[in-house]
């Protein structure tokens, strides 16, 4: 009997982690857009969230984004500050202000509908920003 208990405990278990695990496997990516304003080392930034799996938008998030230079870790950093949601479905705005010009990484770190946290390097300049990506290939 103690046997039979213990098994259907153990499938029950199963189900249960089989049944959340496919809302887990999602990650979150995010798409950002930053250009400048006028005023001096304050950026207007655009982020596209969306499923990194299904590529669908991600309404409804809660998130902070900061900042830090990675040539200077501890040094130049930006407190966080939260995202408002913008018109289209998965889109969000945030402003930040720099400390100086150079390469930045962004951090978004949501808080729902899931938790996660991406990091996005960007080289903000006086006449602009460039992004890139390290994807494995």
């Amino acid at each position: 009997m103690k046997s039979v208990k213990f098994y259907l405990m153990v499938c029950f278990s199963l189900l249960v982690l089989i049944s959340g695990s496919a809302e887990a496997e999602e990650r979150a990516k995010a798409l950002v857009q930053c250009e400048k304003t006028d005023i001096r080392l304050v950026y207007d930034c655009l982020i596209m969230l969306m499923g990194k799996k299904s590529g669908n938008p991600m309404e409804g998030a809660k998130f902070e984004v900061g900042a830090d230079m990675p040539s200077m870790p501890m040094a130049h950093n930006v407190k966080p500050v939260m995202a408002m949601p913008g018109k289209k479905p998965g889109t969000y705005h945030v402003r930040i202000q720099l400390k100086m010009y150079g390469e930045w990484a962004l951090t978004i770190d949501l808080k729902e509908p899931m938790r996660d946290r991406l990091i996005h390097k960007m080289h903000f300049g006086g006449e602009g920003t460039s992004s890139h990506d390290h994807k494995k290939k």
